[in-house]
């Protein structure tokens, strides 16, 4: 059994492995024990289904298998699990789930995050059949503990956007980590395509916090966050990043930014749509006085990393110090993804090639 799937059953369950339990269940590990993203509950297909639409993978390979195992699982056959695994009760999970919610029965998936120095393991919480309970988060590092905790902070301070937003139902130190329980947002998956309820959500957003900064101060405060990580790099992503900068500064000149609170991770996938409303989880990337924007940005830039497309069709940056500001984000989120030490060379890429054809049209002009 490889370490993270050692580290995620003793989180999940209090103990090590929990194999001599007697009270059992049986996972479906995907895509592999040895390297395990999702943990889908066999013996309820509403639950494993449930816990089947939470999962997304990256690989072609892997999204292709999630889609074929997703139909056979809908025939209520329990013998199509590639790997799988018996796992014992997690009684201490299930009690807290218990007094905080009333559910007796809770059914559990379970959902490692991409590996990096914040990782997690992200529980989904559901009732018998798949209906959604809530999400438990727990870190499983040092600094994840830190990210979370700022997270429960974030939601207990934003109470007044809800139903936008998730309720804290339990906060605190767990098993010698720390633990966040919240609540589940109704509704279907949000749109891939910036609508009117992005716009009126991120305003609501946008009110809270509102500043102003200038613009030299900005690009001086994200070209020190660069040169903090940079050092990973080979000096290829080096020469781009300070030519992205010096354009910035460039184009910053002179102007006044208005900045707000911003989610930090505003894409898709971290929405829902209920009753014409948007909602949105995970806040743990939220930041103060972040440049008016960049949320949208980072929705695009995701959005169209997903489905291959060019985010270049999407807005037009000129005028006002947009593209700028749209430089300063994408070296901006370079850092955070260096920082985590992530291992997401897809999203790398992304941002690299989105550079240099920011910095490729700024040569065109002035050709």
């Amino acid at each position: 059994m490889s370490q993270p799937l050692e580290q995620t059953l003793e989180r999940f369950t209090g103990r090590s492995t929990a194999q001599g339990s007697s009270l059992r269940q049986r996972f479906a590990v995907l895509p592999s024990r040895q390297e395990p993203r999702c943990l889908v509950p066999l013996g309820d297909t509403g639950a494993a289904l449930a816990g089947f639409r939470a999962y997304r993978p990256f690989e072609l390979r892997d999204r292709v298998v999630k889609g074929l195992l997703s139909q056979i699982v809908r025939t209520g056959w329990n013998g199509w699990a590639i790997e799988s695994l018996y796992i014992g009760e997690p009684l201490g999970l299930k009690a807290l789930v218990t007094n905080v919610t009333g559910e007796r029965n809770p059914v559990f998936a379970i959902h490692l995050s991409t590996p990096n120095k914040y990782r997690k393991l992200t529980i989904q919480v559901m009732r018998p059949g798949g209906r959604p309970v809530g999400y438990v988060k727990v870190a499983l590092s040092q600094p994840a503990v830190t990210r979370i905790r700022h997270e429960a902070a974030v939601l207990t301070d934003l109470a007044a956007l809800r139903p936008h937003v998730p309720r804290v139902l339990y906060a605190g130190e767990w098993q010698d980590s720390y633990l966040l329980f919240v609540s589940a947002l109704e509704g279907r998956p949000g749109p891939a395509r910036l609508s009117e309820m992005h716009v009126e959500f991120l305003e609501k957003l946008a009110a809270i916090g509102r500043a102003t900064k200038p613009g030299r101060t900005l690009v001086n405060e994200i070209a020190a966050r660069w040169e903090e990580v940079a050092w990973r790099c080979d000096w290829r992503w080096q020469r781009i990043g300070q030519a992205a900068l010096v354009e910035a500064r460039r184009e910053l000149e002179g102007v006044t930014v208005p900045c707000a609170l911003a989610h930090g991770d505003f894409c898709p996938w971290n929405t829902r749509v209920h009753q014409g409303q948007l909602g949105v989880f995970d806040w743990e990337n939220c930041t103060e006085q972040a440049p008016l924007g960049w949320d949208t940005f980072h929705f695009s830039v995701e959005a169209a990393g997903a489905r291959k497309k060019s985010w270049r069709a999407q807005f037009d940056l000129a005028g006002g110090g947009a593209r700028g500001l749209f430089l300063l984000y994408l070296i901006d989120s370079l850092s955070k993804l260096l920082e985590e030490q992530s291992e997401s060379p897809a999203a790398m890429e992304c941002r690299r090639e989105m550079l240099v054809n920011e910095l490729s049209i700024r040569e065109e002009r002035l050709a």
